[in-house]
């Protein structure tokens, strides 16, 4: 990867970023934002794409954490079988863990369903994603982007899980998958060897 290669990622997933954010704050709070007069209308659109590109910068230390984590585990494990059944069992904790620690958050008479819902929707979008990172790579594509778009970002989608308020959770989890989901689909381009 080099410098230019990387203004590339970096400069898209901004702009994949605030695209998200205006467009979260579209589907939120269009009631609000045509209340009132047009200056209404650019300033909330203007404070949504800024929310949205500091989600992106967000995105985007999350996938350098997860090169870095990954480097790590391939050079010290030396055996990338067990780094992908690791990172499996990693899905499946942090599945549980979504559910269960703020379930248990909760009063005890309220039910288990509605904690289901963001996990299991982020758990289908980590799989398409998988499936059309393996359409333009390779099988072995299939973990790692599973692992990376599910826990990372169920990692950066932390603050907006603990409002438990829905526009929020939605607000910050919209921009954070149109980030995610355009880096790990052309980080590939991005790293490849130019011959």
């Amino acid at each position: 990867m080099n410098l230019r290669k990387y203004g590339w990622l970096f400069g898209t997933t901004l702009l994949a970023g605030g695209i998200g954010g205006v467009v979260a704050g579209l589907l939120i709070g269009w009631q609000e934002l045509v209340a009132g007069s047009i200056s209404n209308f650019l300033m909330g659109t203007l404070m949504n794409l800024l929310f949205g590109l500091t989600i992106s910068v967000v995105a985007q230390m999350g996938l350098f954490a997860y090169m870095t984590i990954n480097y790590l585990a391939l050079t010290t494990l030396k055996s990338g079988s067990l780094w992908k059944s690791f990172q499996v069992f990693l899905v499946l904790f942090a599945f549980f863990d979504m559910v269960y620690l703020r379930y248990g958050t909760q009063s005890r008479g309220s039910s288990l369903l509605p904690y289901l819902i963001e996990p299991a929707a982020l758990l289908c979008v980590a799989l398409i994603t998988a499936y059309a990172k393996v359409k333009v790579t390779n099988r072995s594509a299939w973990i790692p982007t599973t692992f990376f778009m599910f826990v990372v970002t169920a990692i950066e989608w932390v603050p907006g899980l603990r409002q438990e308020n829905a526009a929020s959770i939605f607000f910050m989890v919209v921009p954070l998958l149109f980030c995610n989901i355009w880096q790990v689909l052309h980080l590939h381009k991005v790293t490849q060897k130019e011959s």
